[in-house]
């Protein structure tokens, strides 16, 4: 990413650029390594002298290459240059023909997943629909249980409770005049 940067700011010189870059890179490497980390500082300056070589090599050679590829542009036929431009060109529009055709097959992929996930929603809603009808009527049969149940236990309740003070009454009584009779 850094070289299409340093491409980018000079078209016929790159290679300046990568050895300033090195020699920037080797004085942060020699600040970092004696204050940050305590590295004595004449090993710190070594670093720093290899990354600029290095730096100044590889600038070298990218320099070169593209020199090299430059003069071989320029020296080629301009029919066979507007010839490979063309090809190129044509290698795009064949690609981007490409990409729309899979972009097309992915909208309508994704179209008829749309209208299947609508048509499940609709089914699911009908679906809703009826089991809340068939909810209803059960509650309404139950709730028809339900009143009946209560009125048939209130019922069992009273007649409990009547035949509990006519046997209490009963049995009172009698018990009432043995207590009477024995005291």
């Amino acid at each position: 990413m850094i070289l299409k940067a340093l491409r980018r700011l000079s078209w016929r010189r790159p290679g300046i650029y990568l050895i300033i870059f090195a020699a920037a890179c080797g004085v942060a490497a020699t600040l970092s390594l004696t204050f940050l980390l305590g590295v004595p500082f004449w090993l710190a300056m070594g670093v720093n002298v290899v990354l600029s070589l290095a730096g100044g090599w590889y600038g070298g050679a990218v320099d070169e290459r593209f020199a090299r590829k430059r003069l071989i542009e320029a020296n080629m036929d301009p029919g066979i240059r507007l010839r490979r431009r063309v090809d190129r060109v044509n290698a795009a529009f064949a690609e981007a023909v490409t990409l729309m055709d899979e972009l097309d097959r992915d909208l309508k992929a994704q179209q008829a997943a749309r209208e299947m996930l609508i048509s499940e929603a609709e089914r699911q809603q009908r679906l809703l629909n009826l089991n809340r009808e068939q909810a209803e009527q059960i509650r309404k049969i139950l709730l028809g249980e339900t009143e009946a149940t209560i009125r048939a236990d209130r019922r069992q309740q009273w007649l409990f409770f009547v035949l509990g003070v006519l046997v209490s009454a009963a049995t009172s009584i009698p018990i009432g005049i043995w207590v009477n009779s024995i005291s």
